[in-house]
C-alpha cells in the first residue's frame, strides 16, 4: 500500500524471456487469490530493434494496453499483439497495475489518498516516455488502449493531471470513467471495515496502514469475498475514487467535473456488453430464481447502485420501476434470460460509455469516434462465465471485439474461417487511429465522429454479424432516458447529499 517507486537499475543482463508475475488479487472465474506482490512488469513486444540507433522509416508508432478486471483481477501477460504485430509495425506493451484494496484502498487523506493502481499506470507511461525509443518505439505517438477496467483507465487518464502528456489518443473498449463500477463511492468506509477484519486499528490513518502493510497480502486480497454481497456482486468494491486532499492527487474531481486531455477517442460497446457478469447468473435456474425471489434486495449490488440512491427509503421503489421497465409483469426465469442482459448491459456498460463518450465529444475539439461491436463468432467472453458450457445463445459478450485484435486466453478465431476474416478488419480499426487519430474502415463508408451536442443522436459505425461496417445514430443508447429518472447520484440534476467528511481514520 505505497504509491509506485521508480524502477532501479539491475546488475547484469535482465533475463526478459519469463513474463513477470500477475498482479495479486481474488479472480472472478476460479474465486480463489492468484498472482504475487512483487508484480510490477510491463512486456514490450517490438518487430525489429534499433540498429546503429536507427530504424528505417523512423520510429514506430506505440500501443499501451491497458488489461480488465473490473480493477479487481487480470493481467497484462494474457494480453498478447499477435494479430496486430503481424500485418502492423508497432511497438506494443502491455502492463500490470495492483488490484482490488492492495491497488485501491483509501483513507482519504494524504496517508494513503487512493488510486494506486492508476498511479502503476502512470508510472509503466513514464517509462514508456523514457525507454521506448529504445525498443524502436516513438514516445511522440503513444496510443492507450484497454477493455472494460482497462477501457475505464483509459477514460481516466484523458481526465487526470498526472496523465498529461503521456500519450496521444485513446481507444476504449467496453468501460468509461462513468460507469458506476468504475467510481467507487465509499472507499473509505471500505477501507475501515478491511482493516477491522484484519484486527488493524482505525482510529489514526498512520496506524491503520501500518498495520495493513504488516498483514500477508494473500489475507488482504481475500478479505475482498467480504465485501462481495451476492455471488461476485458488486464486481467491483474497491476502485478508482476522487481524491480529495493532497497536491499529488491522480483524480482531483468527479470524472464528469473534469476537464479533459484534447486528444483524438475510439471508445465502443458490444451488443449484449453486460454478457459479462450476466452469463454467470442466466445460466444457472436456481440463480435466476433467486434473483426473482429477493429482488428487491439483490438488485442494487448486481447494479452496483446501492451507494448512489438519493435516499434510502426509494430503494424497493427504484427496483421496482426497473423491473417493470425491463420486465414488465413477467418474472425473472429462463424465460427473460434476454431481459436480464439488457439489463446489466443498460445499466453496466452501454448508457454510462455512450454519455461519456457524447460528454468528451461536447467538451474538445478533437474527434471521438465510436462503434458497436454486433459479432458473435465461435468463442466469446462469456464463455468462460457461462455455467453450463458455450453462451452461443447470449449474444456478443464484452471482450469478444479484442480478441480480434489482441491474441487472449479465451479462444483464437483462427479456428473458425468467418471469424478468421475479422481479423484484419479490426486490426486496420486499431492500427489506422493508432497512426493517424481517425479509424480507416476501407471503404466508400463515412465514419463521422460524435457530434460536439450531446443532445443530438449518437453517431457510430456498428459491426455486423455480416461483417458488415454500417453508419447508425442511436437516439437513447443503453435506455438512457430510462436511467436518468431514477434518483440515482450519477445523473446530473439529481440532488446529491451532502458530502460527509470522514475523521475516523
Amino acid at each position: 500500500m505505497f504509491e509506485p517507486q521508480p524502477v532501479k537499475p539491475w546488475v547484469g543482463v535482465w533475463n526478459a524471456t519469463i513474463p513477470g508475475s500477475d498482479c495479486i488479487g481474488l479472480d472472478h472465474g476460479k474465486f480463489k487469490v492468484v498472482g504475487s506482490e512483487d508484480c510490477l512488469y510491463l512486456n514490450v513486444y517490438t518487430p525489429k530493434l534499433p540498429q546503429e540507433g536507427l530504424i528505417p522509416g523512423g520510429l514506430m508508432n506505440v500501443i499501451v494496453y491497458i488489461h480488465g478486471g473490473e480493477f479487481q483481477f487480470g493481467a497484462g501477460i494474457g494480453c498478447g499483439p499477435h494479430y496486430l504485430l503481424d500485418s502492423e509495425d508497432f511497438v506494443y506493451v502491455s502492463i500490470n497495475y495492483r488490484l482490488g484494496p492492495l491497488g485501491f484502498a483509501s483513507t482519504g487523506d494524504d496517508v494513503l489518498p487512493g488510486n494506486n493502481g492508476l498511479k502503476d499506470q502512470v508510472a509503466a507511461l513514464k517509462w514508456i516516455q523514457r525507454n521506448i525509443a529504445a525498443f524502436g518505439g516513438n514516445p511522440g505517438s503513444v496510443t492507450i488502449a484497454g477493455m472494460s477496467a482497462g477501457g475505464a483507465s483509459v477514460h481516466y487518464h484523458v481526465l487526470s493531471p498526472m496523465s498529461q502528456g503521456l500519450f496521444n489518443r485513446g481507444i476504449a473498449e467496453s468501460g468509461s470513467a462513468f460507469c458506476n463500477w468504475a467510481n467507487t463511492k465509499n472507499t473509505i468506509q471500505k477501507t475501515k471495515e478491511l482493516a477491522e477484519s484484519l484486527g488493524c486499528p482505525t482510529y489514526y490513518s498512520k496506524d491503520t496502514i501500518k498495520c495493513l502493510r504488516s498483514r500477508p497480502a494473500l489475507a488482504i486480497a481475500n478479505s475482498l469475498k467480504n465485501f462481495l454481497s451476492w455471488k461476485y456482486n458488486p464486481f467491483s468494491p474497491f476502485g478508482p475514487t476522487v481524491e480529495t486532499i493532497g497536491t499529488d492527487r491522480f483524480l482531483t474531481n468527479l470524472p464528469e467535473n473534469l476537464p479533459a486531455q484534447d486528444v483524438p477517442l475510439l471508445l465502443s460497446f458490444t451488443q449484449e456488453d453486460g454478457l459479462y457478469p450476466a452469463a454467470e447468473l442466466v445460466s444457472l435456474e436456481e440463480t435466476l430464481v433467486e434473483m426473482e425471489s429477493k429482488w428487491n434486495e439483490i438488485l442494487p449490488f448486481v447494479l452496483d447502485y446501492n451507494n448512489t440512491i438519493s435516499d434510502e427509503s426509494l430503494r424497493p421503489e427504484i427496483a421496482q420501476k426497473i423491473k417493470t421497465f425491463y420486465f414488465g409483469n413477467n418474472t425473472v426465469s429462463t424465460k427473460t434470460k434476454k431481459e436480464v442482459i439488457e439489463m446489466l448491459s443498460d445499466r453496466l456498460f452501454k448508457e454510462p460509455i455512450a454519455r461519456a463518450a457524447k460528454h468528451l465529444a461536447s467538451i474538445n475539439t478533437s474527434p471521438v469516434y465510436f462503434y458497436e461491436f454486433g459479432y458473435r463468432g465461435k468463442y466469446s467472453l462469456s464463455d468462460k462465465y457461462s455455467k453450463t458450457g458455450p453462451s452461443q445463445e447470449f449474444g456478443v459478450s464484452q471482450g469478444d471485439d479484442t480478441m480480434y485484435v489482441i491474441k487472449t486466453e479465451y479462444g483464437d478465431p483462427h479456428d473458425n474461417v468467418e471469424d478468421a476474416k475479422l481479423i484484419p478488419i479490426m486490426v486496420k480499426i486499431w492500427s489506422s487511429f493508432a497512426k493517424t487519430g481517425v479509424p480507416d474502415i476501407g471503404n466508400s463508408t463515412v465514419w463521422s465522429p460524435v457530434s460536439k451536442n450531446p443532445t443530438d443522436p449518437l453517431k457510430l459505425i456498428k459491426i455486423t454479424q455480416n461483417q458488415t461496417l454500417e453508419p447508425q445514430e442511436y437516439l437513447n443508447p443503453g435506455n438512457h432516458t430510462f436511467w436518468s429518472t431514477l434518483p440515482l447520484t450519477e445523473f446530473p440534476g439529481v440532488n446529491l447529499p451532502e458530502n460527509i467528511k470522514h475523521t475516523e481514520l
